[in-house]
């Protein structure tokens, strides 16, 4: 425990100052969280005997990431879903010429472009709710909210935990810490939301959604670890597992929450 809360004290600052500050500090720390999270998953995938194209994956998870930054500038959408394309095409080529297992091409193809989608292209997400205001108020209030679930499911559930809430894929997981880390979302995206400017009514839509899609965003990692036999995607953030493992909760939740801020409350 005290290790973890080193981890927190070390990092949050840090990250918190690259939220603030915009620009190329936060492009580096997405890119940096994304290249370290898409090895991560990789590395997984390894462990299963499959064998993706790390170049491949490496570079479009950077490209995506980076073209978000750089793409805000123009209309960036039509040329977001032109980049996945060739991600795609680029990635069966790859798989056709480099790999010496063509009994496997199509696991290896699968997971390959699982891992860009997965890591690259919603990390992508990060980078387009922060230019939606001067000093990523939106994101700050996505950390926030995703934060506290977090916090609270991991400390109701050890505490408190009695009825399992998906044993077959997370075993350590509890209905009951679940049920207290959504509910102290919504209070922390009530709380939040005053700040990033949302009308009440927004500020619990937003925060039953991050509730929920964070609470399956996780799930569906652990599933990927469980079905990978292990049980960090890496020993890499001290008393934490590995960078993948802390985002986790944010991966599926992003894109939704940018989603519902363009399409409702932006519009």
């Amino acid at each position: 425990m005290l290790l973890r809360l080193l981890t927190i004290l070390v990092t949050v600052p840090i990250i918190i100052a690259c939220v603030y500050f915009g620009g190329v500090a936060f492009l580096f720390l997405v890119l940096l969280l994304g290249m370290v999270s898409i090895n991560e998953f990789y590395n997984m995938m390894k462990a299963k005997d499959f064998h993706p194209a790390y170049w491949v994956g490496n570079f479009f998870t950077a490209f995506f990431i980076i073209f978000a930054y750089y793409g805000l500038r123009k209309s960036w959408e039509p040329a977001h879903s032109a980049i996945l394309t060739w991600a795609a095409v680029v990635t069966m080529i790859a798989t056709l010429y480099l790999k010496q297992r063509p009994k496997e091409a199509i696991v290896d193809i699968a997971v390959t472009l699982l891992g860009m989608i997965y890591i690259g292209w919603f990390f992508s997400y990060l980078i387009f709710i922060r230019a939606l205001t001067d000093h990523g108020a939106y994101i700050f209030f996505l950390m926030a909210t995703v934060w506290a679930f977090d916090t609270i499911a991991y400390l109701v559930g050890k505490k408190f935990g009695r009825h399992k809430l998906w044993p077959s894929v997370s075993p350590n997981k509890s209905v009951e810490g679940a049920l207290a880390g959504f509910v102290f979302c919504l209070i922390a995206a009530g709380v939040f939301g005053h700040y990033a400017g949302f009308e009440l009514i927004h500020s619990l839509v937003l925060g039953g959604i991050i509730g929920g899609f964070a609470q399956l965003s996780d799930l569906v990692e652990s599933l990927i670890k469980r079905d990978a036999g292990l049980k960090d995607s890496s020993a890499l953030v001290p008393g934490h597992g590995g960078v993948l493992d802390r985002m986790d909760s944010f991966i599926l939740t992003t894109p939704v929450v940018y989603y519902y801020l363009v399409w409702v409350i932006l519009r």
